[in-house]
């Protein structure tokens, strides 16, 4: 009876057109995988670029030593520069007057404080990171006062900012700006 009732029961559902087709054929999911596979060759490169990740990084480094030698200026009341040369692809942090030199060491590795781009090593940036520019009333190279406050220096002489300074790092065809306000101190990136 059990039996009966089953077949039955099977017999009044409705069947599909074309006859009983419960899963894809192996060839039918082999042109899914291999357009899948041509489609994420096409785009996965382009969204997987990592120019703004190492600009932002290496934005993120130079911001953190620049609030550094602010920080350090504060602390020790006395001037504290840094300066940047983008022929060689480095800056370098001073205290103290920069003639004769007095480059600080570095707090992590206990090396001179001479942060290069481009390269392998201890201090490295980044190496597809490049330093573009860097600006504080023209010239390349800024000073922190015993407050923080940000200063041009050149030819041994500290002028105070008349614009907001500027350090631009540039990977690839991303650009970040790393801006020092003229009167705070206020390192911001952009």
């Amino acid at each position: 009876m059990y039996r009966q009732s089953e077949l039955q029961f099977r017999a009044a559902l409705p069947r599909p057109r074309g006859g009983l087709r419960t899963a894809f054929t192996f060839t039918e999911v082999l042109v899914v995988v291999i357009i899948l596979g041509i489609a994420s060759a096409i785009v996965l490169p382009q969204v997987t670029s990592n120019d703004d990740l190492n600009a932002a990084a290496a934005a993120r480094t130079v911001m953190a030593d620049l609030l550094y030698a602010q920080n350090r200026a504060i602390a020790m009341q006395t001037m504290h520069y840094v300066t940047f040369d983008t022929v060689n692809q480095r800056y370098t942090l001073y205290s103290g007057s920069i003639s004769p030199a007095t480059i600080l060491t570095h707090p992590i590795n206990l090396d001179p404080y001479v942060m290069t781009f481009g390269q392998s090593g201890p201090n490295n940036v980044s190496q597809s990171v490049s330093l573009t520019s860097a600006s504080f009333n023209g010239v390349t190279t800024i000073a922190f006062d015993e407050m923080g406050v940000p200063y041009s220096y050149s030819s041994g002489a500290a002028t105070a900012l008349s614009e907001t300074g500027a350090v631009e790092l540039t990977c690839g065809s991303y650009t970040v700006t790393i801006s020092v306000a003229q009167d705070t101190g206020e390192i911001t990136v952009n």
